[in-house]
């Protein structure tokens, strides 16, 4: 066995100078630390709108196959989270089998599910960048293997508060919320829609133990400047995280956006776990093709697909 290093996102979030603390983990894997949770926000009522599922981003590929463990869940919400499930599971590839934890419990008010990584990772076998951090599910597809089979790979929480979910597969109605869309956007921050930024006492933040995240290489402000370029930590790296004027761009993404980058959700106000690990709510309304990512989701709305973009950016991240 050997002793790597290992950080909560709760101190991460309160801290610019990082506290270190000990975690025992097998001589194999390489260095890991604690996963975030993203939050998706309960929106307004709204019109009927309907997004169907697309084509998979591998095609031919074998599908990546889902371990889920549940817990608390009704009958029906399994269903509904199944269907989710399916659709991602069409859309990705890895050799090694995607484990979950799902909870169906009491959330803050307003917030319809969280999710996040188990365990981010850098420098495993075949990593596409050293020097980088991965969320696990990643880096198991990229070794080949699971890396830390203690944790897994995501871990989610879905709302049991909300007395008007929606669990068919169908458009949701008025006045609910579609049980899928909210679980096709929680794994989606648990396969790699995240960034590490964060900001504290008017001071922000982005690497963790010196390393940044794969998502964060291809985030740039208006100006094309990557964000990595600010020194870290620092007022106006703080800034930046709340200008309302932060991009993901990569080829990938231009190759799916008519040659423009991704608009991230960068609020005046630095939301943590919200602010720029969504596309950005305001450009992809309710009905684009590219809603699923954005930070919140209203009733009537259902999004059975992460859209081009988001799928150009999984690619950015290893998928």
């Amino acid at each position: 066995m050997k002793v790597f290093r290992r950080i909560t996102w709760a101190m991460l979030a309160s801290m610019t100078a990082v506290s270190i603390i000990s975690l025992t983990v097998p001589a194999s894997a390489t260095e890991m630390r604690a996963g975030s949770f993203v939050p998706l926000l309960a929106g307004p009522d709204g019109p009927e709108s309907y997004v169907a599922p697309e084509l998979s981003i591998v095609p031919q590929a074998v599908p990546a196959k889902f371990v889920v463990t549940y817990v608390g869940f009704p009958a029906a919400a399994k269903t509904a989270f199944q269907r989710a499930v399916n659709i991602w599971a069409s859309l990705i590839s890895s050799p090694v089998p995607i484990t979950v934890r799902a909870t169906y419990t009491p959330l803050a008010v307003g917030v319809l599910g969280a999710a996040g990584p188990g365990v981010i990772v850098r420098d495993f076998p075949g990593a596409p960048q050293k020097g980088t951090w991965y969320v696990e599910a990643v880096a198991n597809k990229r070794a080949g293997k699971q890396l830390a089979a203690a944790s897994p790979d995501i871990v989610a929480s879905f709302s049991s508060a909300f007395p008007n979910w929606y669990f068919g597969a169908g458009t949701s109605p008025a006045g609910k919320y579609d049980f899928t869309t909210v679980v096709l956007h929680e794994l989606g921050h648990g396969l790699g829609f995240l960034g590490l930024g964060r900001v504290s006492g008017g001071v922000g933040a982005i690497k963790a133990l010196g390393f940044p995240s794969i998502y964060d290489r291809y985030v740039e402000n208006t100006a094309g400047t990557p964000i990595l370029k600010f020194a870290d930590p620092s007022k106006a790296l703080a800034g930046q995280f709340q200008s309302n004027g932060l991009w993901l761009d990569s080829p990938t993404v231009r190759a799916a956006n008519s040659n423009l980058r991704a608009k991230l959700f960068a609020p005046k106000t630095f939301l943590p776990g919200s602010s720029y690990s969504h596309l950005d709510e305001a450009t992809y309304k309710q009905g684009n093709p590219n809603s699923l990512m954005t930070p919140a989701l209203n009733m009537a709305e259902t999004i059975h697909s992460p859209g081009p973009i988001s799928l150009a950016i999984f690619k950015t991240v290893g998928w």
